[in-house]
Formats: C-alpha cells, structure tokens, sequence
C-alpha cells in the first residue's frame, strides 16, 4: 500500500493523522480498475476526485494531478487490479476543520481477469426498503460516510438477492448499493437524472461515449420503481465490473438480448483504449 507516497507491506498505524476520517468521514474514495498495469479511465476517477476535494473545501497540493496519481498507483501495484484510493483531511478541529490539506492512501486487491467479463447468470436484485438516498449538490459524490450503502448491501444479502435498488427521497429509483442503474424499453436507453441522488458513475461515462458511437443515445429522467418494473432490461454499472445484467427484479424476468451487445461493445473499447495507451 502506499500512504503519501511512502510504500508499506501491511497497513501502517497513523491513528492521529487519520483521525478526521475516521471521526468525521471527512474525505473521499475511489474504486478504480487497472488493467495489465493500464489505468485507462484515470482521468475520469481523477475529474469526480478533483471536483469533491474542491465541493469539500480541500486545499489540493498544486503537485496532485492525473500524472502524479498515475505514477502512485503504478509504483503501488502492477498488473489486474482493484485499486482504492482514499483521501481525508487532515487532523485538527471538531466539525469545523483547522487543516484542509489532504493525505492519500492507496491499496491493491490482484483481479484474475484483464477485461470487463461477461456475468452469465445474471443479477437477482430487490427493491430496498430501509434506504432513501438524499438529494443535494454532494449527492454524486464517493464520500467516507457510506452508511446507506453498507445498510443496503445488508439488506440485500439478508432478502437472498445480488444488490437492491436503493429509491431517492422523493420515491423516484437512483441507483443499487455500488453500482450505477440503467434500463432499457422499446430498444431505448434511460438512466435516472443526475440530480437523483446517485454516485456520479465513471463506467457510466464510458458506456455513454460507446452508445454515442454506435448512434444511441441515453434518456435521463426522474423515474418511478414502477416505470423500471415496466423495462425489457435492466442492467447494473461500475468501473470494477463493468456491466451486469439484471435477470431478476422483484420476481419478474427480464432479457438481456442488448446488453450483452453494450457489453461487446464497452469491452471491444477497453481493448482500444489498452492498445493506445502505454502502461
């Protein structure tokens, strides 16, 4: 792992320097995929990262930028992997803070797989009914504090299902527990607004850029459960997985005919992105 530049075997103790963290949930992560020691969809973890440090008040060090986190994360790991990247501001303060500058900590989980793999059996996914996400500016933000997530990935494996959809607090569906959503009827493609209340996606970026290259494009509307229910299909997104399709939501079946497609598509883009960009 590396802790502000410096690289450790096992997790160092900094209980001080991380006490805001853990106190306050007051920083930011990212989940962040490389591939055979690529990272070629940095740029957009590094844009979502930039944008809440500076929502947060953060008083970003002029040296982090894309180029200097690349070159962290490659000195920390190499190959497939999971990458999570944490910053926190440092100690000092009760809710108002004394220190706005930032440290980093970056750890690596090895993935056997160097592309976005195809999830055959599909999803079997739930309505949650003991989360509401709430709908402000820091909505589409990763932050520390993700309670409601952890609370809906419970409830998920206690109804025996993949993920549960996770409602906003005016009804409308958002997003499961850490992943995007998006559905398709009639051949078109829709996705909640983005004042929804959901994470802002990265992967969700990436299939947007596919789906405009083949001439689709995404409607984004605020929209009720039973308008999802009302899909063909139903697919779930992130930067780790990629896409994974919803066979199951709530007991009805749905197909996966164009899905399967986007995924052809978005892995047929990954293996472009690899080819032009060097490790």
């Amino acid at each position: 792992m590396n802790f502000n530049g410096e690289l450790y075997d096992s997790h160092p103790a900094f209980p001080e320097i991380s006490s805001r963290a853990m106190l306050y949930g007051d920083g930011l992560f990212e989940s962040i995929r490389m591939f055979e020691g690529k990272l070629p969809f940095l740029h957009l973890h590094w844009e979502r990262l930039l944008t809440g440090m500076n929502m947060l008040g953060f008083q970003t060090p002029a040296h982090w930028n894309l180029a200097f986190f690349e070159q962290e994360i490659k000195k920390t790991t190499i190959g497939n992997a999971r990458i999570r990247f944490v910053v926190w501001r440092s100690p000092g303060g009760l809710y108002f803070p004394q220190d706005n500058q930032p440290n980093f900590l970056i750890t690596a989980t090895p993935l056997e797989s160097n592309v976005f793999s195809w999830h055959e059996n599909g999803l079997i996914i739930r309505l949650s009914e003991r989360v509401r996400l709430p709908l402000d500016s820091f909505s589409g933000l990763k932050t520390l504090g993700a309670t409601r997530y952890v609370v809906a990935a419970q409830e998920a494996r206690a109804k025996g299902s993949d993920d549960v959809i996770v409602l906003n607090a005016l009804g409308n569906v958002s997003e499961a527990s850490g992943s995007n959503l998006l559905w398709i009827k009639n051949r078109s493609v829709f996705a909640p607004s983005a004042t929804d209340g959901q994470v802002t996606g990265t992967f969700q970026k990436i299939l947007y850029e596919v789906l405009r290259r083949e001439g689709l494009s995404i409607v984004e509307k605020p929209s009720t459960f039973a308008e999802l229910m009302d899909a063909d299909e139903v697919m779930l997104t992130n930067a780790i997985s990629g896409i994974r399709w919803v066979r199951i939501l709530e007991g009805k079946e749905f197909t996966c005919e164009n899905i399967y497609h986007f995924n052809k598509l978005t892995v047929n883009y990954l293996i472009e992105k690899l080819a032009v960009d060097k490790p």
